[in-house]
């Protein structure tokens, strides 16, 4: 756990204006192993530590187990008696530590054993929901940029992705992870080293929505105003009823087609070519998200910013291929015209 408290009690301690002789209590049965071994002491977080109880078990038992911010033993784990009517009265309590745990579990798993199985395995799930919030996390904080839910739209070469399928895009430091949604493991991991090109091409640029809406209105507005004039001529009625007609369904065509957000990232991989693609991401948003990821690739084949001429370092038969590789750095804002100029010259003069 990350912090400890202090305690002024170690012992059971009865709560106040607790349960009389009569009542249906079990006695705790310590020392008899009626359960699943003990689970690993789960962590307690601050806000689930008030002054009523956290249980781990609301209903359907009459016995559970949790913790709770006591007054006057401070933050301990408890053990607790549900009534027929769900109320709950902690019987005993135990220090918030690992030996507490354990004996609060003896108790509580003494006294019930099909409530200890059940919350045996919520515990389970817990500890696993939490590694898993863990590794998101990690990963996130790895990462330089990602896209989530993109649609796989197949390409060429060997693959394990299924072509229709939504999946997570993941540009990590040294590193591209094509995930499941919600999956840490990736299905395809590829070093930087072995990407050779990622572009972002698509539509619905955002800021032309109402330049498109504009042109559709006015041509279908023009259409329908001739006609107008077709049809009730030589009415001006007409003109004006078929160019407002058609000029509203020419805005709503305009506009609809110009929100449509289709962004396509297309990555090739030393022996595969993808292609994902976004509906809620514009494309010059995954632009600006894809500078710190381009960057990392660039420095990935030449080493650092200033040490571009390892690209010229190659056989002349992947000349065209380290051509087009410079001219999609170039492209890219990746390399300036003078160090494309200059590798290009390069490579020629040494094929």
């Amino acid at each position: 756990m990350g912090h400890e408290f202090q305690f002024r009690h170690y012992a059971l301690i009865p709560e106040a204006g607790g349960m009389s002789d009569n009542d249906s209590r079990e006695p705790a049965l310590v020392g008899t192993d009626l359960s699943p071994s003990i689970p690993a002491m789960p962590t307690v977080l601050r806000d689930e530590l008030y002054r009523m109880p956290h249980l781990l078990l609301y209903s359907g038992r009459r016995h559970s187990i949790g913790w709770q911010d006591y007054r006057k033993a401070g933050p301990s784990f408890v053990v607790a008696w549900l009534s027929r009517l769900e109320n709950i009265k902690v019987t005993e309590r135990f220090p918030l530590t690992e030996q507490g745990w354990a004996d609060a579990w003896q108790v509580f798993s003494g006294r019930d054993a099909g409530a200890a199985t059940t919350v045996a395995a919520r515990l389970a799930e817990r500890e696993g929901r939490g590694r898993t919030s863990s590794a998101f996390a990690a990963l996130d904080a790895e990462s330089l940029c990602y896209l989530r839910r993109v649609t796989f739209n197949g390409g060429s070469g060997e693959t394990r992705l299924a072509k229709g399928s939504g999946y997570d895009v993941r540009f990590l430091g040294d590193r591209l992870m094509v995930c499941p949604p919600g999956v840490v493991d990736p299905i395809i991991e590829v070093p930087y080293t072995d990407v050779e090109t990622v572009e972002v091409t698509g539509s619905g640029q955002g800021g032309n929505a109402t330049g498109s809406a504009v042109a559709w209105m006015f041509a279908l507005g023009l259409l329908g105003a001739l006609l107008g004039l077709l049809i009730f001529r030589p009415s001006l009625i007409g003109l004006l009823f078929g160019g407002l007609i058609f000029g509203v369904v020419g805005a709503a065509v305009g506009a609809a087609i110009a929100g449509k957000v289709e962004t396509t990232v297309r990555i090739r991989v030393a022996d595969a070519e993808l292609y994902f693609l976004s509906t809620e991401k514009l494309v010059d948003a995954v632009r600006i998200e894809m500078s710190g990821p381009l960057r990392a690739i660039n420095d990935a084949h030449v080493g650092q910013p200033g040490d571009v001429d390892e690209l010229a370092d190659q056989t002349p038969e992947l000349v065209p291929d380290r051509l087009n590789q410079l001219a999609s750095l170039l492209q890219q804002g990746l390399l300036t015209r003078e160090e494309f100029e200059h590798l290009k010259l390069k490579l020629i003069a040494d094929s």
